[in-house]
């Protein structure tokens, strides 16, 4: 227990340190899709990006999202979000409509193991010494139309998600197909990574990697990656009510991306 609290400490030094680095440009969320659904269950999101230093006026001091969700069903999922930017200097304005969903499919180690909102343990049966696990496996399905331009600038985006354990890693990962409804833009793909590795009942640690190309077959393709380190934490507050607040500070790895931005998400299932 020791060290591993010696451990939380020095991520956490490494982390704050981290979040001091000099940025700039444009802020934006982040959020990794988790393969679980609970029949009956409601979820409550806020998303939060934000540059970590000084903007010009006009750009994007931070950028956020919320969302409600509910589950119909013990395998569909579904999620209606705005988003909203605040532009430096400017008041904030609305920017997008999301519907999302996430269909469960039958396979993996936490199929049927939905009665719960308490996922921190992932733990379904399966043995320590099994060193990989798959836990859930779904499909993710968006519809996003934005403020400017409305549904015939919107989108849909579509693909697998998955979780699995590796060891003592806790890791999911995402893949969409970005699919514009504009004749004038062309298909994009996406991915999300997480891996955290749990340190305490209610601390985790680890790390997330985003990635995104625009017009993918295509010549002229647009990209942009982002990788940081996280802090993942879940709060039991009793009645079946779950608080789950995760930090992370994720840097641009390409020309066109912000340089680092602080991502501040908070759900709470109920």
């Amino acid at each position: 227990m020791g060290q591993r609290i010696h451990l939380v400490r020095a991520f956490v030094a490494v982390f704050v340190g981290l979040a001091l680095w000099p940025v700039s440009s444009s802020a934006q969320v982040f959020e990794v899709i988790h393969p679980d659904v609970i029949e009956g269950g409601f979820e409550f999101e806020s998303l939060n990006g934000v540059v970590l230093d000084s903007v010009e006026d006009g750009d994007e001091r931070s950028a956020h999202e919320v969302a409600i969700g509910y589950a119909p069903t013990d395998f569909w999922k579904t999620k209606f979000a705005i988003e909203i930017a605040n532009p430096e200097g400017e008041p904030g304005e609305y920017e997008a409509f999301e519907w999302e969903n996430v269909f469960l499919l039958p396979f993996g180690e936490g199929h049927g193991a939905h009665g719960s909102h308490d996922h921190g343990s992932h733990d379904h049966g399966h043995g320590d010494d099994q060193f990989f696990a798959l836990e859930a496996i779904g499909i993710f399905a968006a519809l996003e139309v934005p403020n400017e331009g409305g549904f015939d600038s919107g989108a849909v985006e579509v693909g697998p998600i998955a979780e699995f354990k590796i060891g003592p890693l806790q890791t999911i990962a995402n893949f969409f197909f970005g699919i514009p409804f504009d004749d004038d833009e062309n298909t994009g793909i996406a991915y999300a990574v997480q891996v955290k590795y749990p340190v305490l009942s209610q601390l985790g640690i680890g790390f997330e990697s985003f990635g995104e190309v625009e017009n993918v077959f295509e010549s002229d393709t647009e990209e942009g990656y982002f990788i940081g380190p996280a802090i993942f934490s879940e709060f039991d507050l009793g009645r079946n009510r779950i608080l789950e607040p995760r930090a992370a500070v994720l840097f641009g790895l390409s020309d066109d991306t912000p340089d680092a931005i602080l991502s501040i998400n908070v759900e709470l299932k109920f």
